[in-house]
């Protein structure tokens, strides 16, 4: 998904309020929201601070993952409190995504070639796998006695 695209989404969603609860929280008038994150408005455009307020008033990071996709890495939210259970609980979500990818490949390869469909299934398994490796890194790194 695009960046301006995820921050409209974000900004527009009933759950978090829509853009009168969000701009009132930050001090702008929905308008200028509205305007800030309009993909079609060339005129405003939605600052790194403002996007980070959002994010953490929605809890969504709908932004941030767009950022991070669209310059080839992930975003991952992770506990900084890592029990052994949930160590182990991670390591194993992680092999399990490895054979949903392999699962995902045999289905696309069995024409003997991806289309834009099979590859988008791909991409998303791939970076589920990522985030998963990369939550396990962390609460890895956190678990280490020697910090």
């Amino acid at each position: 998904m695009d960046v301006i695209d995820a921050a409209h989404k974000t900004v527009h969603n009933p759950k978090h309020g829509g853009s009168t609860a969000i701009a009132a929280r930050m001090g702008m008038s929905s308008t200028v929201l509205n305007n800030k994150v309009n993909p079609n408005t060339d005129t405003h455009h939605l600052r790194l601070d403002e996007a980070i307020t959002i994010m953490e008033y929605t809890n969504d990071t709908s932004i941030i993952q767009a950022m991070a996709h669209r310059l080839g890495g992930v975003f991952v939210r992770v506990d900084e409190e890592a029990t052994q259970a949930s160590i182990i609980m991670t390591a194993l979500s992680t092999s399990a995504c490895q054979g949903d990818i392999m699962s995902e490949m045999q289905q696309a390869l069995e024409d003997g070639r991806i289309d834009c469909k099979e590859h988008d299934a791909l991409q998303t398994k791939i970076q589920d796998a990522m985030v998963a490796l990369r939550t396990l890194s962390v609460q890895i790194a956190n678990h280490c006695e020697g910090k």
